[in-house]
């Protein structure tokens, strides 16, 4: 039996105020740009798109699945990925 792979695991250590504004702005900025090009170039397919876009962002980021570690808690897990012990 093949060795069971462990699921991929993202770890943000640090995140400034102005860094998570900064991405919620450019998650936006998308939004605005395929709605609005869709309205410029009459394409209502393009302004569905932009919108169920924008609801799966949004209930994605709204369901709270995203783990919020210290530094400590992310090294630790960080160890145990690779198999460490902390001693």
């Amino acid at each position: 039996m093949p060795e069971k792979k462990p699921a991929d695991t993202v770890i943000m250590v640090h995140e400034t105020v102005l860094q998570s504004w900064a991405r919620d702005a450019g998650t936006l900025a998308l939004f605005a740009a395929l709605i609005g090009i869709g309205i410029l170039a009459d394409s209502s397919a393009m302004q569905w798109a932009g919108a169920i876009m924008a609801f799966i962002t949004t209930c994605a980021r709204a369901s709270g699945r995203v783990e919020r570690l210290s530094i400590a808690e992310a090294r630790a897990r960080l160890n145990a990925l690779e198999g460490k012990s902390d001693g």
